[in-house]
């Protein structure tokens, strides 16, 4: 019987830990929240950001002390989802009456090469007067996506100028902090989305 020499041991032992790192990393990055969307998560989601605001100014998740921040990621130019959820805040808040001032709106950019700020500004607009759109170079929103582990990619189209981009479309629940409290799937009801930042504020 052949037996394997000690370098050749330890050259597979080194790849099997990488296989085990590697395994947890891949989990990590692909968690996505239960679509159930009422539960608690844990820390590894969600933290500060550094963005520039639709206001023109630069803005954290402390720009809004004692206030519960629900965001969106998406684009300008979404065709559907993002008009959606855009949608799908502005008629929960609604339906959360004088609680709705104690929640401030964002959406932040995944296209900040056509998204500028006065872009963003009009088109939030059209959705929620208090809706801030949220944008920034590209290593801020890189940065921004990676703390929510939110994922996207440019997919050209006919032209340079009319690619799309694919993106997760969850809504995020979070303290002034930016730590999560609930997260939620984009197809969550209205009057599910209203009950889930209802009971969110009593985190506040």
């Amino acid at each position: 019987m052949r037996y394997l020499n000690r370098s050749t041991l330890s050259l597979l032992g080194g790849m099997i830990v990488l296989l085990i790192i590697g395994a947890k990393l891949l989990g990590l990055m692909s968690m996505t929240p239960d679509p159930n969307a009422n539960h608690q998560v844990t820390s590894v989601i969600g933290g500060s950001f550094t963005l520039l605001g639709t206001n023109g100014q630069t803005v954290t998740p402390a720009s809004w002390p004692g206030k519960l921040l629900v965001i969106a990621f998406g684009y300008r130019f979404c065709p559907d989802i993002c008009p959606t959820n855009l949608g799908t805040i502005a008629s929960a808040l609604d339906r959360l009456g004088p609680d709705a001032m104690r929640v401030q709106p964002l959406f932040i950019t995944v296209d900040p090469e056509r998204d500028s700020v006065d872009g963003l500004r009009d088109y939030v607009s059209l959705f929620y007067p208090r809706l801030i759109g949220l944008t920034g170079t590209s290593d801020q929103i890189a940065a921004a996506a990676k703390t929510f582990r939110v994922y996207y990619r440019k997919v050209p189209g006919a032209t340079p100028e009319t690619y799309s981009m694919d993106h997760s479309a969850f809504f995020f629940v979070t303290d002034d902090h930016g730590t999560v409290i609930k997260v939620f799937d984009h197809d969550i009801t209205v009057e599910a989305l209203a009950k889930g930042l209802k009971s969110a504020l009593t985190h506040l």
